[in-house]
């Protein structure tokens, strides 16, 4: 049993779900960034909380909503094998809506050859073409992905995850998803080797904050046309994987340390709450404490500018809030003037 699944064991049912809705948070927003889109926060947290059962949201966008059902679905279904029609249902979950502007196939594999371009626009260089040119060759070389990660081995968990992350990648089945599919199914050998539903960490978010050396793995490790798990491990073959795995390996040990942080921030929250079970909280200093509880490193704490942009209040509104969190053992406040912020009390 890993750490963080023996970590798990020490929360409560609720304590869980609170850890797992951070981990969502995160590898919602993050998984979404890298591919160059922004989410709303507090409506990934709508969805979150409802899905969850933990809270009731009331801010949704129809893609991100899609996107924490997906990454629910994906770790709540460990016990069943992914095959082709489960790997076409969890694209249709991630493109509710079809782009207006670029057509591309839905919850089917490609039709045509596709090649990845890195570079700025008219100095774009070709450094990858995907393997197979039609939609059966594609599904071809799907099935032996399939035949693989559905096959026991004797490759560690870790190896496994990075292998599948990779080869999926690879293959670049579909016309656009693949990057955060590919996550998707990483996390997902991790969790099965856990025997756990539960997400317990985020691989996105630790890809986020190394973009650059991610895409740059891909690129050192894609130089070949055709991909089969013989090509994978053959040492003398381009796709020669043992540097991508150490690198996917410290990404792995980043997103559990990142993990541990969120542990201890919900063991942090649980105190709070239970010291301040009797406070009256208006829905806004509510909104506000609840969201500095959410973050591991709470150090810079809030001010009255940032409390008056989360809230949409008044600056008047503001300081009398802050004022009465302050008066109730809520909120510390450091520094002054301009520069003075508020911390969460949290002794």
């Amino acid at each position: 049993m890993s750490p963080l699944k023996q970590l798990s064991e020490f929360l409560s049912f609720e304590q869980r779900l609170d850890w797992e809705a951070a981990i969502l948070l995160d590898e919602t927003l993050a998984s979404a960034k890298i591919e160059g889109e922004l989410y709303d926060r507090d409506s990934v947290r709508s969805s979150i909380v409802n899905k969850l059962g933990i809270g009731k949201g009331n801010r949704f966008n129809q893609q991100s909503d899609a996107m924490v059902a997906l990454l629910l679905s994906a770790i709540r279904t460990t016990e069943q094998q992914v095959n082709h029609d489960v790997i076409k249902h969890w694209h249709q979950m991630l493109f509710t809506v079809a782009p207006i502007i670029t057509p591309m196939t839905i919850g089917d594999y490609r039709d045509d050859t596709i090649q990845i371009v890195a570079g700025r626009y008219g100095k774009q260089q070709v450094h990858f073409e995907a393997p197979g040119a039609v939609n059966s060759e594609v599904e071809q070389e799907m099935g032996l992905f399939f035949n693989w990660l559905n096959t026991s081995s004797n490759e560690s968990t870790f190896i496994r995850a990075a292998i599948a992350k990779f080869w999926f990648v690879t293959i670049h089945p579909f016309d656009d998803g693949n990057g955060r599919l590919s996550r998707i199914i990483a996390e997902r050998c991790l969790a099965e080797a856990e025997y756990t539903n539960l997400r317990l960490f985020s691989l996105s978010s630790a890809f986020k904050n190394h973009r650059n050396e991610y895409y740059q793995q891909l690129e050192n490790h894609q130089r070949c046309e055709l991909i089969n798990h013989q090509s994978i491990v053959d040492e003398n073959n381009p796709l020669y994987l043992t540097k991508w795995i150490i690198w996917f390996l410290s990404m792995v040990e980043i997103a559990a340390i990142d993990a541990k942080k969120e542990f201890e921030r919900v063991m942090q929250t649980t105190r709070f709450w239970q010291k301040n079970q009797f406070t009256v909280f208006n829905a806004r200093q509510q909104k506000v404490v609840t969201q500095l509880l959410e973050t591991t490193d709470s150090s810079d704490g809030i001010s009255r500018k940032k409390y008056k942009a989360l809230t949409k209040t008044t600056d008047a509104t503001a300081a009398r809030d802050i004022g009465d969190l302050v008066v109730k053992g809520v909120l510390v406040p450091i520094g002054e003037r301009r520069s003075r912020r508020y911390l969460i009390q949290k002794n």
